[in-house]
C-alpha cells in the first residue's frame, strides 16, 4: 500500500499517494453518522473498513468499539489500525 498523500481535514478528503482522494460515501449510514461530516476522517475510516473487510469479510463496525478517531488524529496508517483491531480480536492480518 502506498503512503499517505493527505490526511485530509473536515473539508478535505483523505488520500493515499498516487490514488484518488477517498470521498464521502453516504450509502453506509453508520459510517456517515460516525464520521460526522469530517471528510478526512471519513476517508480514513473507509480505508480501515476496506482493510478489515479484505481480510475477514466483515466491516469495521462488526468489531467491538474502538477509539478510531484517536488513531486518525495520531495519523496511524489505516492498515496499521486495521491490523491492531484484528489482532486485539484474535484475527491477525497475514
Amino acid at each position: 500500500m502506498s503512503g499517505v498523500a493527505s490526511w485530509g481535514s473536515e473539508t478535505e478528503p483523505f488520500q493515499f499517494e498516487g490514488r484518488n482522494p477517498i470521498g464521502r460515501d453516504d450509502r453506509d449510514p453508520t459510517m456517515a453518522s460516525y464520521t460526522a461530516g469530517h471528510l478526512g476522517f471519513h476517508g480514513w475510516m473507509r480505508a480501515v473498513d476496506h482493510a478489515i473487510a479484505r481480510h475477514i469479510g466483515l466491516g469495521v463496525f462488526d468489531l467491538p468499539d474502538r477509539c478510531w478517531r484517536d488513531a486518525y488524529d495520531e495519523q496511524v496508517l489505516p492498515s496499521d489500525a486495521a491490523r491492531e483491531a484484528l489482532e486485539d480480536e484474535g484475527a491477525p492480518l497475514n
